[in-house]
């Protein structure tokens, strides 16, 4: 039982040591009771104690939890992914959760997102600033609704990472007009208006 004030953190991921080494980041936190971790959502009903207040799951793991979301009610969740690429991203953010983290976030980052979470704000760490790229396929997400192509997740990902036209202009040798058409198509594909609306996603309902 998480004590009181405490906020209480559940680890789900398949790797026993990734699970042992995030919840040994938060043992004797003053702030957070350490749950226990679990290697699939089928066998958390084995761990002892209360709903947590957040729970970090591994990315490959999300549907399993959004199909059972009466029993996450009022938890936050936080993504823990090896795959950063902008569809991976867009699908938390559209999934409702709380937050994305790439594995190559150090430590210290992580700690400090989740209490960013746990205070009510989104914890989004989406890997090194400049990652090697590797042409994309198009591709669609697993209803077919969209689907982008290799320039366009381009986009979407420096997007997410705030780059103003200018800036993007300048990383992918286009002119800022080609950026903008670009930008249009990625937002009418991800179904929201600009920027604004992007950003806004970013942040905790409620």
């Amino acid at each position: 039982m998480a004590e009181k004030g405490r906020c209480g953190l559940l680890v789900l991921h398949s790797s026993p040591l990734i699970r042992k080494a995030i919840l040994d980041l938060f043992r004797g936190d003053p702030g957070v009771t350490v749950l226990g971790g679990s290697p699939h959502p089928t066998a958390l009903g084995s761990l002892p104690g209360r709903r947590p207040d957040v729970a970090l799951v591994e990315y490959e793991q999300w549907q399993g939890v959004r199909g059972n979301l009466a029993h996450w009610s009022g938890t936050r969740v936080i993504l823990y992914s090896r795959d950063n690429t902008p569809r991976s991203v867009v699908d938390c953010i559209r999934g409702g959760a709380a937050g994305f983290v790439h594995e190559s976030c150090p430590p210290e980052s992580i700690v400090k997102g989740l209490h960013d979470v746990l205070s009510g704000r989104s914890f989004w760490h989406l890997g090194a600033d400049e990652p090697e790229r590797a042409p994309v396929a198009p591709r669609a997400d697993a209803g077919g609704q969209w689907k982008l192509s290799g320039r366009e997740e381009e986009i979407l990902d420096l997007l997410l990472r705030r780059r103003s036209n200018e800036e993007i202009a300048q990383e992918l040798c286009l002119t800022q007009q080609t950026v903008k058409n670009y930008a249009s198509r990625v937002f009418h594909k991800v179904g929201v208006s600009g920027r604004k609306e992007l950003f806004r996603m970013l942040r905790p309902c409620g």
